[in-house]
């Protein structure tokens, strides 16, 4: 087994925290995203997974829980779900969660437009709001 290792991306005021975990077979991507470039932010991270999950095997979850998310974050997180969206029809089993606050419209909204532009394994989930 290749020996997979963990890469933990700290959250900035307007970054979220990355985890990728080969071990566990896990990502998670979240806090809020407006970086100034959200390109040169995320491009490294879709390379990383475009590397790391063809050698991973099993089930590998994906999750993103996103407080803020800019139009510039959007269409570089939806490019991001189109790389595993090519995993998912090369045969990589992959679940994707968009984990949204219950009172936050529109993070419900983007991940409904991503499920719907995309056929993918994407399960949206309403989490309670602590406030």
């Amino acid at each position: 087994m290749v020996n997979e290792e963990k890469i933990i991306i700290s959250s900035t005021d307007d970054t979220p925290s990355i985890i990728i975990d080969g071990e566990k077979l896990f990502v998670r991507i979240e806090g809020p995203s407006f970086p100034e470039n959200a390109v040169e932010f995320y491009v490294p991270i879709i390379n990383i997974l475009a590397e790391k999950i063809p050698t991973w095997n099993g089930n590998i979850n994906v999750e993103f829980e996103f407080s803020i998310l800019s139009s510039a974050s959007n269409k570089v997180i939806y490019e991001m779900l189109a790389k595993l969206e090519e995993f998912i029809k090369l045969g990589k089993e992959i679940s994707i969660k968009w984990i949204y606050e219950s009172y936050d419209e529109d993070m419900l909204d983007e991940g409904l437009g991503y499920k719907e532009c995309l056929k993918l394994p994407l399960e949206l989930i309403e989490k309670e709001s602590t406030t």
